[in-house]
């Protein structure tokens, strides 16, 4: 679900170098927008199927216009591409702000309840500690208010969750490191298939303007200076490491590689994912 959020930068300069050459989706110079990207990635490998990142979810109340009261064919979409919610193997959030997580849970009988019954849920340790409602009943950050008691607390209940520390091996391609700073316990997930490798990064990256300035950002953050220190270090990683780039939010095509300009690390839309 794409919706236009307000571009991250007003240097005009750069803009025009780095931003403008983009596809459409990055930026709208009408409005000075760009289209902000709600999705999940699913990876098959290793015998698993691997949900990440469950999106908003419908019918929540949320604080956020763009995620409240949503009504969206999300299950008919997963159907379409071949995962009926009994297929998945895995579900893993890269943090726990209601757009990564939200489809955890669905209403039956006015009840939340796992969407997908057959599944390990994997959260990070320091992030489910983050937000955890059970120690004095008061949710610490008002605009993600709720979530974990619908959206993580009845995966909990049925026995569907797995708390790990990371870094965390799932298989033998994926594991899940640390990449702190957006959130407390935020973390992404690497994948490592043949000669393939990517990174899954959550919100790491809203927009591809943090790959050239990481210092550039929406609000929101935990901890904001941790936040451009991890940007940093993971936009040279995936350079140096030829590896592909898979955010929670970039527009169409939604994924990537980093390359050099120049002087500057920049997003290098698409690229061969289907090697993965």
């Amino acid at each position: 679900m794409p919706v236009p959020f307000t571009l991250l930068t007003d240097d005009e300069e750069f803009i025009a170098r780095r931003i403008a050459p983009l596809p459409a989706g990055f930026l709208d110079r009408s409005t000075m927008t760009f289209l902000f990207s709600n999705h999940s990635w699913v990876i098959r490998v290793d015998g698993l199927t691997v949900l990440v990142d469950p999106c908003n979810g419908n019918g929540r109340v949320r604080a956020v216009p763009n995620f409240h009261d949503l009504h969206l064919p999300y299950l008919e979409r997963l159907a379409a591409a071949g995962l009926a919610p009994g297929s998945i193997d895995v579900v893993f959030c890269t943090h726990l702000h209601n757009d990564h997580c939200g489809w955890n849970t669905q209403q039956v009988d006015g009840q939340w309840v796992p969407t997908f019954p057959n599944a390990e849920y994997l959260f990070v340790d320091v992030e489910y500690e983050r937000w955890d409602t059970s120690g004095n009943g008061e949710h610490p950050n008002d605009f993600n208010e709720s979530v974990f008691d619908e959206c993580v607390r009845p995966v909990v209940d049925a026995g569907l969750a797995r708390i790990v520390s990371v870094p965390h091996v799932i298989s033998s391609s994926l594991s899940i490191e640390l990449a702190p700073g957006h959130t407390t316990g935020h973390s992404m997930l690497r994948l490592e298939s043949e000669d393939a490798l990517a990174y899954f990064t959550g919100d790491v990256f809203h927009h591809p303007a943090q790959i050239t300035h990481p210092d550039v950002h929406l609000p929101g953050c935990d901890d904001l200076a941790l936040a451009v220190k991890t940007r940093q270090v993971l936009v040279e990683r995936i350079h140096e490491q030829r590896a592909l780039l898979f955010p929670a939010h970039f527009s169409d095509p939604h994924y990537g590689s980093v390359g050099v300009d120049d002087v500057d690390y920049v997003f290098v839309p698409g690229g061969a994912a289907g090697t993965l």
